[in-house]
């Protein structure tokens, strides 16, 4: 099992050697956890009591991927742990932007200084009794725990306030604060996929337990016990899903309740996946519920607003298949509504000419427990924390899928098997080789840490044939993560000025997920929204007044003058001066002859009290792109185009026919939960035809 960040290392190596100045050097190497939990290789050089030479092997670490400026964090940390020759200005867990990185150099340093990891074992752990309340951050701020400790022991752990996203965070706040009662250990596990939130209850039950005399590091160190695994066997049944998001979750839901035998694995300890973390609006056509409530949801209105959204993408999507699938999804909707009986809460909402259905039950996540819910009720089989690793082939047919959990591996045969693993967006090399511009723009990575790409992976090896990509599925446009914003509250730049790191504006601020697309076109190094302070509102003024003393152009920063600003901000003053004063003038005169924004959006500034710069990025809310199937979601074959009979994929694995360039909100979630009705109902009717032979 493995231990808390600051404690988990591989077996560390200690050599001296004598310097040219004839002073007693050690080189240690050591490695800690770093974020995901994957290994940081550190060697740390320390001379006379003092670091003087650190190098860093963090391959395993996804800067670009996180939207993490690796020279803003790591290589400061660095810089300034050789400056001072020690640790002292770094404590674990206070380094923000690449924090589990760093705090893995702040470990192996520490451990350099002391002379190797440090033996806990002997170690007494005792506590003032009492409740004490820590604090520290988990994934959207500040998070608080009131502890209880008995002399010997934590009697209670109770959760008083956090910011963490509803959904995917109920898992790590039941099951973390359990874990340390019932083990007395800060080692325990983090839960998949909600990394953030888990730690920061951790290192808030850290500091309580410091303010009640404990030795924290001690605490860290504690061993969980292994835990003992059933023996392991194949399984068989008609039909196995991999992948537990909207679209594997629809597909199960639908074949269980039209009588067949199936298995849903999933990779995580919830099922759910990005559908946790959304905002649950499903773009859908012909749905009687939705004509009851005197919406326009007709299939014209909704490809008349496709064809106008993509009238100027670079990529163009397939409209045949769009209009095929869109054709489907009133069915799809009303099917899930009537079957189960799932709250139906969200209402119609009119979005830029279509008709979106609001929600099931509240948000993504309260339709991950309603589908979920349905599918076992159904009698349907969950998986939890079992990977799909392969597609199981005899005789040129697919057999069904290998599979890996904790107890290790073993096969699900199957008569059909469905594919819904989510998008590639934590495959690192996949998604720099599709999108080059990565290598150079930052950009705030919000798809589920489960999107590594399992499915694309699996097909290609099977001879499948692949779309182009996979390319960002870009979201709203992002600020510094030190804001902690989410999608449901981060602050519009439509009526702003926005700039690249030249001082250019590029593109329509107006133009909602469009402009994190335009920013990775550009290929610029940062990105910048100008605030005119006479008119920037309270709410956002007391956000940046936090951070400007700071002066650090990867948050946000204040001047006097345009000129000043652009100084800041490391632009040449006068192209920053020529894109405010250009911008100015057409605000003026009502009208953006250069990029098109709304006329209503074209609002000049003042600045007589000075400007603020925020720094933003490119968000990412998944991919598009993947493998390629018929209408009936049937995967085909890269030697000549035929389907494989009894193998689909479904979900955002599936999307090189259904996006172009752009993402249109609320369409992926309508696509998948109506690919993964229809690719259920194909199956149940083949078995059911099969069995009537």
């Amino acid at each position: 099992m493995k231990k808390g960040l600051a404690l988990l290392m591989a077996l560390s190596v200690l050599l001296s050697v004598i310097s040219a100045a004839g002073a007693e050097q050690t080189v240690y190497t050591g490695t800690a956890a770093g974020f995901g939990g994957q290994d940081v290789t550190v060697e740390v050089t320390v001379e006379d009591g003092k670091i003087v030479g650190i190098t860093v092997d963090d391959s395993t670490q996804s800067y670009a991927l996180a939207g993490i400026a690796k020279e803003d964090s790591v290589d400061k940390v660095v810089a300034g742990i050789l400056a001072d020759g020690n640790t002292d200005n770094y404590p674990l867990d206070t380094v923000t932007g690449a924090t589990f990185t760093t705090n893995a150099i702040i470990t192996v340093a520490n451990e350099a200084l002391s002379g190797g990891p440090m033996d806990y074992s002997d170690v007494e752990i005792v506590y003032h009794p009492g409740t004490y309340t820590g604090k520290a951050n988990g994934r959207g701020g500040e998070m608080t725990v009131d502890v209880t400790f008995g002399e010997n022991r934590i009697e209670n752990i109770e959760i008083i306030n956090d910011l963490e996203t509803l959904g995917v965070s109920n898992l790590p706040k039941e099951r973390i604060p359990a874990d340390i009662i019932t083990y007395q250990s800060l080692g325990v596990d983090s839960v998949s996929g909600a990394t953030l939130t888990s730690m920061g209850i951790i290192n808030a039950v850290a500091d309580a337990a410091e303010q009640a005399g404990a030795n924290v590091a001690a605490l860290r160190a504690v061993e969980i016990p292994a835990v003992e695994m059933d023996a392991l066997r194949d399984l068989h049944t008609q039909i196995v899903i991999a992948g537990g998001g909207i679209a594997g979750l629809s597909a199960a839901a639908t074949a269980a309740n039209e009588g067949a035998d199936v298995i849903l694995v999933e990779k995580q300890p919830y099922l759910g996946g990005s559908l946790m973390i959304a905002g649950g609006g499903h773009a859908t056509s012909n749905s009687k519920h939705l004509e009851e409530l005197g919406a326009d949801d007709s299939l014209e209105s909704t490809m008349g607003y496709v064809y106008d959204y993509n009238k100027d993408t670079i990529r163009q999507p397939d409209y045949d298949f769009i209009e095929y699938v869109m054709s489907k999804s009133g069915e799809a909707v009303d099917y899930m509504i009537d079957s189960f009986d799932i709250p139906f809460t969200g209402g119609a909402f009119n979005n830029h000419g279509f008709t979106m259905f609001g929600t099931f039950s509240a948000h993504g996540y309260g339709a991950a427990y309603e589908f979920g819910k349905a599918f076992v009720e159904h009698g349907g089989t969950v998986l939890l924390n079992t990977t799909a690793e392969e597609i199981l082939m005899e005789d040129g047919k697919v057999a069904g899928i290998k599979v890996s959990s904790p107890a290790g591996a073993y096969n699900i045969y199957a008569d059909y098997v469905m594919i819904a693993t989510g998008g590639a967006n934590h495959d690192l090399e996949r998604m720099l080789a599709a999108n080059p511009e990565l290598n150079v723009t930052p950009y705030d990575e919000q798809a589920n840490v489960g999107n590594t790409g399992d499915g694309f992976r699996m097909l290609e090896e099977i001879g499948a044939q692949m779309g182009a990509g996979p390319y960002v599925k870009s979201g709203s446009v992002s600020f510094a993560s030190a804001f902690r914003y989410t999608w449901a509250n981060v602050p519009s730049v439509a009526n702003l000025l926005v700039v690249n790191a030249n001082g250019l504006r590029f593109t329509n601020e107006a133009g909602d997920v469009k402009v994190s697309k335009r920013m990775l076109r550009n290929g610029s190094k940062a990105y910048y929204a100008i605030y005119d302070a006479a008119t920037i509102s309270e709410t956002i003024k007391a956000d940046f007044d936090r951070f400007v003393d700071q002066d650090n152009d990867s948050i946000v920063v204040y001047a006097d003058t345009i000129e000043e600003l652009a100084t800041k901000l490391g632009m040449k003053p006068e192209a920053l001066k020529a894109s405010y004063d250009r911008y100015n003038a057409l605000c003026a005169l009502g009208r953006d002859d250069d990029h098109g924004k709304p006329a209503a959006n074209m609002i000049a500034y003042d600045g007589s009290q000075g400007y603020y710069a925020a720094f933003v990025q490119p968000s990412s809310w998944g991919t598009i792109g993947g493998v390629l199937t018929d209408r009936s979601f049937h995967v085909l074959k890269a030697t000549d185009s035929t389907a494989f009979v009894n193998l689909y994929a479904i979900g955002e694995m599936a999307t090189s026919t259904l996006f172009g360039d752009d993402y249109m909100g609320t369409f992926s979630l309508g696509y998948y939960l109506t690919a993964g009705h229809e690719a259920a109902l194909d199956a149940v009717t083949a078995l059911k035809g099969a069995a009537n032979q």
